[in-house]
């Protein structure tokens, strides 16, 4: 698989691109922040550059805003596709974006895309993108409750939708997976980070979907994580407490 890194520059940068996102979900998406342009560039990214080792998904070493700038932080190609179990063909595409409204209490968001479809070079880009495979985005933001509120907002908005909510707890962390129609996703809260695990239906069985995000943000958080997901009641964004454990207030 090779990679591809793509880094959000300045409103003044002239060229945008547009990158398909799976996950529509507002909570996480925040759609009130304004965009900026997309630059694609070559290799590792200079500013920032770091060698993080994937089990210790911190900040890069150059990062001022408390999420990693790059994929290789948070997983390989090789460990994305020993935790899926099959091959995973394509580009790794990198996003990394650090300018967000001061108000916004967001400081940061590195969204990675693997198993992207390769464009042999001098041909034109479809019109419609193929779908990502996988996309992992972590979030970064100045208090916890803020990344806490992010998470119960998207799964509000994902019931409301009628997408199907399962609360599952990784590593002590409260998570939630989405499925709809067209793939699931897994999204928790860490501290002052958020994580959105978005796998596309069909990339795995479907008995082994929910299995495998979990082991993936389990992987995120530097864990081992096992456990059945249990159905969350219509309405709520809490995970119900594992047994013979005090409930968390609420955010």
């Amino acid at each position: 698989m090779t990679s591809r890194d793509r880094r959000r520059a300045r409103p003044a940068a002239a060229a945008t691109l547009f990158l398909p996102m799976l996950l529509m979900l507002a909570g996480c998406s925040n759609g009130n922040e304004p965009e900026v342009p997309v630059v694609p560039t070559s290799g590792e990214p200079t500013d920032g550059d770091a060698t993080g080792a994937a089990d210790d998904p911190s900040a890069s070493p150059g990062s001022t805003t408390g999420v990693p700038e790059l994929c290789g932080d948070l997983a390989s190609a090789g460990e994305i596709a020993q935790i899926l179990q099959v091959p995973v063909q394509g580009e790794t595409i990198r996003v990394y974006n650090d300018e967000f409204l001061p108000d916004s209490g967001r400081t940061g968001r590195l969204t990675c895309s693997y198993g992207v479809p390769e464009v042999p070079e001098g041909t034109t880009p479809p019109p419609t993108p193929p779908p990502v495979p996988l996309e992992i985005a972590v979030s970064g933001y100045t208090e916890a409750d803020i990344a806490a509120g992010r998470i119960e907002s998207t799964v509000d908005g994902a019931q409301a939708a009628g997408t199907v909510v399962t609360a599952q707890t990784v590593a002590g962390r409260d998570g939630f997976l989405l499925s709809d129609a067209e793939d699931v996703s897994f999204v928790m809260a860490d501290d002052v980070r958020t994580y959105v695990i978005t796998l596309r239906h069909g990339m795995v069985p479907a008995a082994a979907e929910p299995v495998v995000l979990v082991n993936l943000a389990a992987h995120l958080l530097g864990a081992s994580a096992t456990g059945t997901p249990t159905p969350v009641p219509t309405g709520s964004a809490t995970a119900p407490p594992t047994p013979g454990e005090t409930p968390a207030a609420s955010p």
